[in-house]
């Protein structure tokens, strides 16, 4: 079973747009996605046209993206949000109708898609990582699951949705491999356009220093998710990681088509010399065992507690 994951990002997302148009060239369809923060919207939209051409609406809705339209208000309107402690500076009603305005004549519903998805976000009040959709119940509303998805703390406030409090998914696993390995998929291709596992240079400044503190939290969910597949030699993960535009600031939306030509460029690279990760020789305890996540869901529904391979 073939399953594509897609990480967090931000406004590089467009990236994975443009490796996932080389991974369809090369014949490679995926019978389930999952996605994270910007990966939730790429996943959720590729789910609900359910083929290849999704990648054009993709790359439409990116370039109709500034971050005028995403984060409303002027400095003025922040700093009052700010100061009568409201939960987030940013409104998010503009976010919403941008993911609503393209996805409603495609789908409402996860019942509506036409591939399987699986969307993360991170449960405040459970301190956990949800996941949409639950298993028996898939009315939930795809707007809400990618708004809540991609709602980064403290710019947007969290969604209410049932007795959950729910932020961006990157909150507790920016890298939804582990999903896609606890339901079943054997192959994975990983589009990773965050961190990638590299040992980085020193940082100055407090704000470098927070910045990469959060990156080295992030991080952790990408080794254990490497951890496992190299654990267990019925997965084959390709770890298709994408630097380009790193240095770009989160507020430039104007680099879309450069981004969906890199993206295309690093994966055209990737598949044309493969290197899934390998299972290691003697793994350790650690590095063998993933420890397993529990994903609460609405009241009176089953928890989801993915169930990883592990070797013998």
């Amino acid at each position: 079973m073939i399953a594509i994951a897609l990480t967090g990002g931000g406004n590089r997302g467009p990236l994975q747009v443009g490796a996932l148009q080389a991974l369809f060239a090369h014949g490679i369809w995926p019978d389930f996605v999952v996605g994270t923060s910007a990966g939730a919207l790429n996943a959720i939209y590729l789910a609900a046209d359910g083929t290849p051409a999704a990648t054009d609406r993709l790359a439409k809705v990116w370039r109709n993206v500034n971050f005028k339209s995403a984060y409303a208000g002027n400095i003025f309107q922040v700093v009052w949000r700010f100061l009568r402690g409201d939960d987030g500076v940013y409104s998010s009603a503009n976010m919403r109708q941008i993911i609503a305005s393209h996805l409603d004549p495609l789908a409402r519903t996860y019942a509506d898609l036409k591939l399987p998805c699986y969307i993360t976000s991170s449960d405040l009040r459970s301190n956990q990582l949800w996941l949409f959709p639950n298993e028996d119940d898939k009315s939930a509303p795809l707007v809400d699951s990618v708004l809540a998805s991609a709602s980064l703390p403290g710019l947007h406030p969290p969604v209410i949705y049932g007795n959950t409090q729910l932020v961006d998914g990157g909150v507790v696993d920016n890298v939804p491999a582990g999903i896609a390995m606890a339901k079943g998929a054997t192959v994975i291709y990983l589009l990773n356009v965050g961190y990638g596992g590299a040992v980085e240079g020193q940082v100055k400044g407090v704000t470098q220093i927070l910045l990469r503190t959060l990156t080295t939290f992030l991080a952790q969910s990408l080794f254990q998710d490497l951890a496992q597949a190299a654990a267990d030699p019925a997965i084959e993960l390709h770890h298709i990681h994408i630097t380009d535009f790193a240095d770009v600031s989160f507020k430039d939306f104007s680099h879309v088509d450069g981004m969906i030509e890199a993206g295309r460029n690093a994966a055209e690279r990737y598949l044309r010399n493969p290197q899934p990760v390998r299972p290691t020789a003697d793994p350790s305890p650690r590095s063998s065992q993933a420890s397993a996540r529990s994903v609460p869901h609405l009241p009176g529904a089953q928890p989801f507690t993915p169930t990883y391979r592990r070797t013998p």
